[in-house]
């Protein structure tokens, strides 16, 4: 990491909503935490999912 963070400094970070608490708020997953947090809806932003290549067959070797 090349920079060092310092109190006050403001982040963005990409996690997965794992699942919705009764009350409406979200529990995200961040790659590399350890538990799910619970964040405000206000304080997110959905992007869309990214695209995950297609399985292509390889084509059969003619006889």
């Amino acid at each position: 990491m090349d920079r060092k963070f310092q109190k006050g400094d403001h982040v963005l970070a990409k996690g997965e909503v794992i699942w919705i608490d009764e009350d409406g708020m979200p529990r995200v997953r961040f790659k590399g935490g350890e538990i799910p947090i619970r964040i405000s809806p206000s304080s997110l932003e959905l992007v869309p999912k990214p695209v995950k290549p297609k399985k292509t067959k390889a084509a059969e070797p003619s006889p």
